[in-house]
């Protein structure tokens, strides 16, 4: 779950924090949203001023980015001036979010009958593991389609802050992990050739982008042993979420790890002492495009972290062998036991935005 504030200019400016105004006078328009994922619907607490003319739509996924499954068609939140409103969007057609699963929301401005015509446009996810109530009345809303009659989201390159153009970009890596959510961690990577003409800062300059990953706050417990898995540039108003996972050739055999694997993971901070996690989901075994089966572990820490330098201690053992179907592990094998860590930082972000940073908490664990 993550809270975020942005503020939009009506000439399609995004403003981040403070007082912001046009110079020709133009009015504003600012939203503050709260996303939950539960098991058969989502709830989306919305607040802010909005200019006239203007809504709120927003569609949600069975995936992080706004991507995979519709769980809804895109739905028009109708708003005006300064509004408070909650949303709860149940899904089509039967559809679950199970324990441990990411769902994701796209959210978006644009004019009342035009959801094409947008002036800014965002996306949230959340693990479900629990569900919420409403904070807030609720608003007329209005059925816009699928996603094949909605808005485009731009896709922006994490590090450059250019809008990404498929056609010329360049892929230039992947971790090749996989993520709980069904994608890659921090899948393609891209860098766009910048015009030789450029109008003000140029996007490579834009210190803010500079070192985010595709997937902000996503951290493999692993990550310094694999190339590409580093979380990169971490924020406070970032949910960071930790995952693990274990593979094997058939699903009995990960369900032989689940019976006998005792895990041992440690968040060490500079503001407390060396905490376990003390609420992890375990996803179900599912098969995954290399044909192995696969089960993810995950913990969702919220956000509102201090600046500091934070690592993650991974350390799992069997009470007796097993086999994954390639090699043998736990007592009296050469694999008795697995070492690993994931090292990060975590800054203040460069929007001047005000977050509440009393993470990491003791006991540690504060998010949904």
């Amino acid at each position: 779950m993550r809270k975020i504030l942005l503020l939009c200019l009506l000439l399609g400016l995004m403003v981040f924090g403070g007082a912001v105004s046009a110079q020709d006078g133009s009015p504003t328009s600012t939203i503050s949203y709260l996303f939950v994922a539960c098991e058969n619907h989502a709830v989306i607490d919305f607040e802010g001023t909005m200019q006239p003319g203007y809504d709120i739509y927003v569609q949600v996924f069975l995936a992080q980015g706004a991507s995979g499954t519709q769980l809804t068609n895109l739905i028009r939140v109708s708003v005006n001036n300064e509004y408070q409103v909650s949303q709860t969007l149940n899904y089509a057609n039967g559809q679950t979010v199970l324990i441990g699963q990411f769902a994701s929301a796209q959210i978006s401005m644009a004019r009342e009958n035009d959801p094409s015509s947008t002036i800014f446009s965002d996306t949230v996810q959340d693990a479900q593991d629990n569900c919420a109530e409403p904070s807030f009345p609720s608003a007329d809303t209005t059925d816009a389609g699928s996603s094949g009659s909605s808005i485009t989201t731009p896709i922006i390159d994490p590090v450059t802050g250019n809008v990404i153009d498929f056609e010329t970009a360049e892929v230039v890596g992947s971790s090749g992990i996989f993520t709980p959510d069904g994608g890659v961690l921090n899948d393609i990577i891209v860098r766009q050739a910048e015009s030789v003409v450029q109008i003000g800062a140029r996007p490579s300059e834009q210190v803010e982008f500079v070192g985010r990953t595709a997937d902000p706050g996503l951290i493999f417990a692993e990550c310094d042993l694999f190339a590409g898995a580093n979380p990169g540039l971490l924020w406070d108003t970032d949910n960071l979420t930790v995952f693990w996972s274990w593979f094997a050739a058939t699903p009995e055999l990960v369900q032989e790890h689940l019976d006998t694997a005792q895990y041992e993971v440690f968040f060490t901070s500079p503001y407390t002492y060396r905490q376990i996690f003390p609420r992890i989901l375990v996803s179900q075994i599912t098969q995954r495009e290399d044909g192995n089966y696969w089960v993810f572990y995950t913990a969702n820490l919220g956000d509102g972290f201090r600046p500091g330098q934070y690592r993650i201690d991974y350390y799992v053992t069997w009470n007796r062998a097993i086999s994954d179907g390639y090699e043998t592990f736990g007592p009296g094998t050469q694999n008795e036991g697995l070492l690993s860590t994931c090292t990060f930082n975590v800054e203040v972000n460069p929007f001047g935005l005000e977050i509440r940073r009393d993470n990491p908490t003791v006991p540690l664990q504060r998010g949904s």
